[in-house]
């Protein structure tokens, strides 16, 4: 892996009385501008930490990238929505200083796992939505140039029982105890899809037992409909938070790195014709034969 350095603790935000931390990673040879991705990390909303990041950050970054791995409140500090709201702030943050962090501030991607691939998708359907935006309201800073959610929650329910691929909304897996069933509804990526939404990728492993696979099936399909650009990855047999495994994350990594380059960052470079494929020489004209 290509060298990375590190810069930990820097605040983005202030909200509920104190400040919000990220970590970011940057490739220690790359000169000039690069591309960029916010990183939220798991644990049903209720645990976690963005020192758990540090792996996955520092793979992307190997391949170019300045990665941002943001911290946001907890469900046992701060009632939902301010999961989102600091979510968000984070991706105000880095493009209001991208000149600052030598990030090109129209290349800004967002990457979460589980309950921080629920922020991401969130975040991608829902820019300048006042719901959601922590009283900045700003609209164009808030737009993510694409998104990758590893094994997403992407519907929520009432109650204990899963039903299908949703999202048990209770304090032991979810949003909190006091969720009311439009906040549910809002909280849900599905329900802000549009032919606007960025490219996307989706990650999941087959056996999955903390979010079933086909919660990311169901939302590519949407996706597709729309006529989004979007890419699904089943692993097969692979379970929750397979990247913690050393060589699959890796691979994972890298995948990701392919899918922000074709579609963020140089899409243009992927952009060939059959004949270019196949090294076929064009007519004079510029057709080829």
């Amino acid at each position: 892996m290509a060298a990375v350095t590190s810069e930990m603790g820097v605040v983005f935000a202030q909200a509920g009385g104190r400040a919000l931390k990220c970590d970011i990673y940057r490739p220690a040879d790359a000169a000039g501008v690069l591309p960029a991705a916010i990183f939220f990390h798991g644990g049903g909303w209720r645990r976690g930490s963005k020192d758990s990041l540090k792996p996955r950050a520092q793979e992307l970054a190997a391949h170019g990238f300045v990665v941002v791995a943001a911290e946001y409140r907890l469900t046992d500090e701060a009632r939902w929505p301010a999961h989102i709201e600091d979510a968000k702030a984070a991706l105000r943050w880095l493009r209001a200083n991208a000149a600052a962090r030598r990030v090109n501030p129209d290349q800004i991607a967002l990457v979460g796992f589980s309950a921080g691939a629920q922020l991401a998708l969130l975040a991608a359907g829902t820019p300048g939505v006042a719901a959601f935006d922590g009283g900045a309201g700003t609209v164009e800073s808030e737009r993510a140039n694409a998104v990758v959610g590893f094994f997403p929650p992407t519907r929520f329910q009432g109650g204990t029982e899963r039903v299908g691929g949703d999202q048990p909304a209770t304090p032991a897996s979810s949003l909190g105890a006091d969720i009311t069933p439009e906040e549910m509804r809002e909280a849900s990526p599905l329900t802000h899809l549009s032919a606007q939404y960025p490219p996307t990728m989706l990650l999941h492993g087959t056996a999955d037992e903390v979010v079933p696979p086909a919660t990311s099936i169901e939302m590519f399909g949407l996706l597709r409909g729309l006529g989004v650009p979007s890419d699904l990855r089943l692993y097969t047999g692979l379970r929750h938070e397979f990247v913690r495994m050393d060589g699959v994350l890796q691979v994972a990594m890298a995948d990701v790195a392919l899918f922000l380059t074709r579609t963020m960052v140089d899409p243009k470079r992927f952009d060939l014709t059959q004949a270019e494929l196949f090294g076929v020489p064009a007519t004079p004209g510029g057709a080829s034969r």
